[in-house]
């Protein structure tokens, strides 16, 4: 089965927005429960301390580790998504860096906006290539044409 990385980027989006809408409802009800134990009325003070005890205990615990299992799934999609697009090609450089161009299809379209970045009047290079190829560099492909190509696998019987 294949899965498209923007896909698993939406949905690990969503998990994220879950996971904040339910910290917000956890936060919003502790200060009700507090609020309803430190009322004046002695019945209501009396049900406040006995719902603050049982959410302490167990509510509480159990919706943060819901929305922490919400994140955590939502990096692993994340994780997922840049498998999926190093196996297809489509992601550049194997850390972190390489963002700067952009995830996927992105990288590619931004490669004119790098290239035109001043940083390559200062020499600025991708993979040890200027950023923008002279005339005298020839008809081979420069890595900036090449983005997002999946790299040929090497014969190492020779």
């Amino acid at each position: 089965m294949t899965s498209d990385p923007c896909e698993l980027r939406g949905q690990a989006a969503a998990l994220r927005r879950a996971a904040d809408r339910l910290t917000i409802l956890r936060l919003r009800l502790s200060h009700t429960i507090a609020d309803a134990a430190r009322a004046e009325d002695a019945a209501t003070r009396e049900l406040g301390a006995r719902l603050h005890a049982r959410w302490r205990g167990t509510e509480y615990p159990e919706l943060g580790r819901i929305a922490g299992g919400l994140r955590s799934s939502a990096a692993v999609l994340e994780e997922v998504a840049v498998r999926v697009e190093r196996r297809s090609g489509r992601r550049l450089g194997g850390y972190a860096g390489a963002g700067f161009l952009g995830r996927g299809d992105d990288a590619l379209r931004h490669v004119g906006d790098v290239a035109g970045f001043v940083g390559t009047q200062h020499g600025a290079r991708i993979g040890g290539f200027p950023l923008l190829p002279t005339s005298a560099e020839g008809f081979l492909a420069h890595p900036s044409h090449t983005l997002g190509i999946e790299t040929p696998d090497y014969d190492e019987t020779d």
